[in-house]
């Protein structure tokens, strides 16, 4: 029982600090272990994480999931088709290329640029207006939306939501050690 992260999301629009910081390593740590077993989601959205009603979050539908088992990539749907919902897409998963943790990192940082600034950083008239802003624009800064924010919390998810997966964190598990650094300062 309980509500998709969405739901909260449209009722009551951006998160305090301290709720938000409650949810962040809920969500991070499926995808740690995800990831470590070669599982990359590939949709991650407020839609898919459920908030129980003792105020956990569960990262939900692997529907679109690729796994990747000692090195051989095996899809769980269609190979070659661009897949995900464009809001939260990371760039190289519009382009249709190579996915692997990282690109879920990117979703995860567009998911909690949602969660504290009350909207996704990209919008537009159609998904692909959308798309081309993944892959071509840098969002505004969350400080400016949310100037109580601490500069470090900014930092880590504009780090996710950096366009090269290689200037994004590497794992979850990394994620999930400054997320905690931020928890306790």
């Amino acid at each position: 029982p309980g509500k998709t992260l969405k739901s909260y999301l449209q009722k009551r629009g951006a998160f305090a600090l301290q709720l938000g910081l409650h949810l962040m390593p809920q969500i991070a740590s499926p995808l740690q272990a995800a990831g470590g077993q070669g599982i990359v989601h590939r949709d991650i959205k407020p839609e898919n994480i459920m908030i129980s009603q003792k105020g956990e979050a569960k990262v939900a539908d692997f529907g679109l999931a690729q796994l990747s088992l000692s090195g051989e990539k095996l899809n769980l749907t269609q190979e070659g088709v661009t897949m995900g919902t464009p809001l939260y897409m990371s760039p190289e998963q519009v382009q249709g290329r190579k996915l692997d943790v990282r690109s879920d990192l990117y979703s995860f940082g567009v998911t909690c640029y949602h969660l504290f600034g009350g909207r996704p950083p990209f919008q537009g008239e159609t998904a692909v207006a959308v798309a081309v802003q993944h892959l071509q624009d840098q969002p505004r800064q969350l400080r400016e939306l949310r100037p109580d924010l601490p500069q470090p919390l900014c930092d880590l998810i504009h780090r996710l939501l950096e366009k090269q997966p290689d200037r994004r964190y590497p794992d979850a598990a990394t994620v999930l050690e400054d997320i905690r650094k931020l928890i306790k300062a």
